[in-house]
């Protein structure tokens, strides 16, 4: 009642329910969301499961992906983006089938997403000029791979404010 918080960037961190009307209570204090794929470990069987991926995008709430979770939840952020885009757990089960997103609105969410909840975004999350060069070449294009080739993509170039910090393309990298 006192003012608008949306420009506080208030957000909610370990999101992995939320119902109809907390996503529009949500969208209209100008909340973003810190998102979770806790359900990527566990629920076998149990749908739906998980954050509704598709009707959080579809509500233009600002998103951001993590691996922090309040469960056990796998480090590797391609797992979870491959739960986001196959609504499948790590035992194969579809558990949250009609809210998967696309690759490209995962990897958003893990980028431009992520660097908008930490206050980054005129540093980090997007490749333009005057940012920070943090980029990474990855093994394979994650827009058209296989599923399964999806969730085990790997950096084979990775570069921290413009300079090689990782590198397997052959060859070596001084980080000096």
């Amino acid at each position: 009642a006192a003012g608008p918080i949306g420009a506080l960037r208030w957000s909610l961190c370990h999101v992995t329910a939320i119902s109809d009307a907390q996503i529009q209570a949500v969208k209209a204090l100008g909340i973003a969301l810190n998102i979770q794929g806790t359900s990527y470990t566990g629920n076998a069987g149990a749908a739906p499961s998980g954050p509704p991926f598709r009707k959080l995008v579809d509500a233009q709430i600002p998103c951001g992906g993590g691996s922090d979770a309040t469960n056990v939840a796998a480090f590797n952020p391609w797992l979870m983006m491959y739960y986001m885009t196959t609504a499948k757990n790590n035992a194969g089960v579809v558990v949250n089938g009609n809210q998967t997103i696309t690759r490209l609105e995962a990897l958003r969410m893990y980028t431009k997403g992520s660097a908008y909840l930490s206050w980054d975004d005129d540093k980090f999350g997007s490749v333009e000029v005057g940012k920070l060069a943090d980029l990474v070449v990855l093994s394979d294009d994650p827009l058209t791979v296989s599923d399964d080739k999806f969730k085990r993509l790997q950096s084979v170039l990775t570069l921290q404010a413009g300079e090689i910090v990782h590198g397997s393309m052959g060859g070596t990298h001084d980080r000096d």
